[in-house]
């Protein structure tokens, strides 16, 4: 065999892997809220992961149960499509529907255009950004479970994350191994840390890092989503 076909073949096979880097999923969280009045279950999560070929689309939504809705009514949608491809993830898009009772108290869209290295904010306001890793408060979920997977030994991961107000470097510490206990089962988990948005989330070390636990701190209040389902897709 050539070395010209030697290295067709290689070129082919790191090709592939980076294609398949992704395996789409559905994941349902339990979310919780830790107010000075105590820690409520006030309502659920879902996260999709669906992927062709180099391209993603990743979206959540989360509301309050019926329960709650008299004294809090809340939902959010969020939605971020982009590419994987060579260990690089880039956002191509990112929007936020959020409501508060019966107001709409959220809706952003912004779309990335790294080619230029601007994004425009609900087609209005621009923001400069830089070649690389590009990221948004919902992607950087799927950015760190592949750079924990790729890279176990780093100890920090930095990301330049699209946030709703503006586009800033972000720095995750790994803080280290953790075993945390979900109805009644151990997982073995990887806790990561980022101050700077008061987020901490677990990995899971058998679901491909993806998070099982993850804890935000928003003003006064804690809110806490946990696994509950999960399921890879075909």
């Amino acid at each position: 065999m050539s070395l010209k076909k030697i290295y067709l073949i290689i070129l082919l096979l790191f090709f592939s892997s980076n294609i398949h880097a992704f395996s789409p999923y559905t994941a349902t969280y339990d979310l919780y809220a830790d107010t000075p009045m105590g820690d409520y279950k006030i309502g659920i999560a879902k996260f999709s992961l669906e992927t062709n070929d180099i391209n993603y689309i990743y979206s959540s939504s989360a509301s309050t149960s019926s329960i709650w809705s008299a004294l809090y009514k809340f939902s959010r949608q969020e939605k971020s499509i982009g590419t994987y491809i060579y260990n690089e993830l880039v956002s191509r898009s990112y929007s936020i529907v959020e409501n508060v009772g019966d107001n709409d108290e959220k809706n952003i869209n912004i779309d990335f255009v790294p080619e230029k290295n601007y994004a425009t904010y609900n087609n209005k306001k621009k923001w400069k950004i830089t070649p690389g890793t590009l990221v948004d408060e919902l992607s950087v979920y799927l950015a760190l479970s592949q750079d924990v997977k790729n890279n176990p030994s780093h100890a920090e991961f930095t990301y330049q994350v699209a946030l709703e107000d503006k586009v800033k470097f972000q720095t995750f510490i790994v803080e280290g191994n953790e075993v945390i206990t979900i109805n009644n089962e151990e997982i073995n988990t990887t806790l990561v840390n980022c101050p700077d948005l008061d987020l901490t989330l677990n990995l899971s070390q058998e679901l491909e890092f993806l998070p099982v636990l993850i804890n935000k701190i928003n003003k006064k209040n804690t809110f806490r989503m946990v696994l509950q389902s999960f399921e890879f897709s075909s």
